[in-house]
């Protein structure tokens, strides 16, 4: 006789072995189906698997409880209080659970707490960034960017690891699913980017004299996002780029903004946004300075009629009334025109102004739509030389005319590419002689008129007056190209296989946070190394051993780059103990005379630096 259905469910628990030997143990619901005469799986969970002895180990770590009052009610994501005190470090506000003794890297971690907080960048993201589901998410971008700059660039698969050795307490631990969900939630709000955009630009924009606006390119093995196009790539990698455009504070060597363009657009289009975008960063007029790739006379046309302060780099070609400015002026530049600061360098500035026109785009009482507006701003040429790059520039041509001039003579001119033959014409004159040699000679003339412009480079603007102030603006420029080497290096921005364009921008994003880290580190060792061993009129500071530990801390920072100095604070360990006779008792890795000069120089505060 059959056994009567009973009905219900019921559990089972089952062993399975996998192809890789390991047994696991399963719990099963099941319930009978009548119809089919089976038993039908409702839940499947696993519960462990076996080790040697037969005994279940749980397949899942869970975290020891954190008893009340211990917590702090805002971590951070590094293990610290939202007060800036060292959590880990301190008797109370701890997220060091009760009842086990641990040992993690905690230098490092503090360096990047302190930094957070004295370059105003996570305030300024918890004053932009909203609650979410998953936690804070400043915090969650905080954390993400710091793993980068502590790894100098690691892949997110790595950042679990990561935040074990580093104290991370499994509560706040962020997964890689995590990541991309923070990444999808940026770039879908674009009112939180440009919420902080605007907090950091009044921030460290508001009394500055001049904003870089500058490109690179970010190459993609990506083929699903819009904007990655083939076209002028800086990395010459033959991938299709994004063009990724930054605002950068000269005054505070900080990047303030960003945006993207599809990779083909040239520079020069730009501009009209920018001034879109600088105007709605509420920046109280500074100098607008730009490269030559972003030049044209439409774009001054734009900077006159918006009323914007700016300096922007020109070549000779760049209009004829730079070249005639240039031909005017470039004989007077001579010994007393030299640059102070840099005497490789002179030149002068001269006050020039073009005829310059637009189309008008509307009706106003004025003017009609349609109609050609003349317009002659006051401009101030900067002309400058540098006589490297003369000595340089007339070596090379020289070189190149006389392996021209030798393949004539030798008969061999019809080896030329189309393009050698066109500058042999230009340059140099041959004939044949009635004993069958042929002779070339140098055209002297044309020689000299482009000698003439030998290592001449211009700036134009409407308010820098001098040439060695647009000279110093220049120069200060340039440091946004060690930014963006910085982003492609050590913050995980070269190469990026992201298939969505929204998460695409949040990743950027989240990349644009780390960088500001850098650059704050950046300008303060830079400050620092300036003042390192060199008398101040102060006499405790003036002693000899004084001077001579900062020279050899000079010397250090000399031979090192960021990362080495953050790996080197890596090796500061935090260990807490804990034990019935002891309540608490925390003890930090003792630091050398010369790391306490430099966190003394660095104005860092923190478990580090000795009571």
């Amino acid at each position: 006789m059959a056994r009567p259905i009973v009905g219900g469910s019921r559990e089972n628990i089952v062993k399975q072995k996998r192809a890789n030997g390991i047994v696991y143990v399963i719990k099963r619901t099941v319930n009978y189906d009548p119809e089919t005469r089976r038993n039908k799986v409702l839940k499947t969970e696993i519960i462990g698997k076996l080790d040697a002895d037969g005994n279940v180990v749980p397949t899942r770590f869970k975290a020891p409880s954190v008893k009340p009052g211990l917590a702090s009610k805002e971590k951070t994501s590094c293990g610290q209080n939202a007060s800036g005190s060292n959590s880990v470090a301190a008797d109370s506000g701890s997220n060091i659970p009760e009842g086990r003794t641990r040992r993690f890297h905690y230098g490092m971690m503090s360096l990047l707490e302190w930094a957070g907080k004295a370059s105003g960048i996570d305030d300024d993201l918890k004053k932009a960034m909203p609650e979410h589901e998953s936690g804070s998410l400043a915090e969650r971008i905080i954390a993400i960017a710091r793993f980068w700059i502590a790894t100098g660039g690691d892949t997110l698969p790595n950042m679990y690891a990561w935040q074990i050795k580093h104290g991370i307490e499994e509560e706040n631990m962020i997964s890689e699913d995590l990541c991309r969900k923070v990444f999808d939630l940026l770039g879908i709000h674009e009112d939180y980017l440009q919420t902080f955009f605007q907090i950091r630009a009044a921030r460290v924009g508001d009394d500055d004299e001049g904003i870089a606006y500058d490109s690179s390119t970010v190459s993609t093995y990506s083929g699903q996002l819009r904007q990655a196009r083939y076209g002028f790539n800086k990395d010459g990698d033959k991938l299709p780029t994004i063009k990724l455009i930054t605002f950068y504070s000269l005054n505070n060597d900080q990047p303030i903004a960003f945006h993207t363009q599809p990779g083909n657009l040239p520079d020069v289009t730009c501009v009209e946004n920018a001034i879109k975008h600088l105007n709605f960063l509420n920046m109280k007029g500074p100098l607008f300075v730009t490269d030559n790739g972003f030049y044209s006379q439409e774009n001054i046309v734009r900077y006159t009629k918006a009323s914007i302060k700016y300096q922007t780099r020109v070549t000779v070609r760049g209009g004829q009334w730079i070249k005639n400015a240039v031909d005017q002026n470039i004989d007077k530049i001579g010994a007393n025109n030299i640059i102070s600061f840099d005497r490789d360098v002179s030149g002068l500035t001269v006050v020039v102004k073009p005829e310059l026109s637009y189309q008008a785009k509307y009706d106003t009482p004025s003017q009609k739509k349609g109609d050609i507006i003349k317009l002659k701003p006051r401009i101030y040429l900067s002309i400058l030389r540098s006589d490297t790059k003369y000595r340089e520039d007339k070596r090379l041509l020289i070189e190149k005319i006389c392996s021209l001039k030798q393949v004539i003579e030798d008969g061999r001119e019809n080896e030329f590419s189309e393009t050698e033959l066109k500058t042999a014409e230009h340059f140099l004159t041959w004939s044949r002689k009635r004993n069958g040699k042929i002779t070339a000679s140098i055209k002297d003339d044309v020689f000299k008129q482009h000698e003439k412009y030998f290592g001449v480079f211009c700036y134009a603007s409407n308010k820098v007056k001098d040439p060695a102030s647009a000279l110093k603006f220049g120069r200060k420029r340039e440091h946004i190209e060690d930014m963006f080497e910085l982003f492609k290096q050590k913050a995980e921005g070269s190469k990026p296989r992201v298939h969505d364009d929204d998460r695409f921008r949040g990743r950027l994003f989240v990349q644009f946070i780390a960088l500001c880290y850098l650059d704050f580190f950046y300008k303060r060792i830079g400050d620092m190394k300036k003042t390192l061993g060199k008398p101040n009129g102060d006499a405790r500071h003036d002693l000899k051993e004084n001077l001579d530990d900062e020279r050899n801390l000079l010397n250090w920072l000399i031979n090192v780059s960021l990362h080495d100095i953050l790996q080197w604070f890596d090796a500061v360990d935090l260990i807490t103990f804990v034990g019935k006779r002891h309540n608490r008792i925390s003890a930090v890795t003792e630091t050398t005379k010369r790391d306490r000069l430099f966190l003394q120089k660095l104005g860092y505060y923190g478990g580090m630096m000795p009571n």
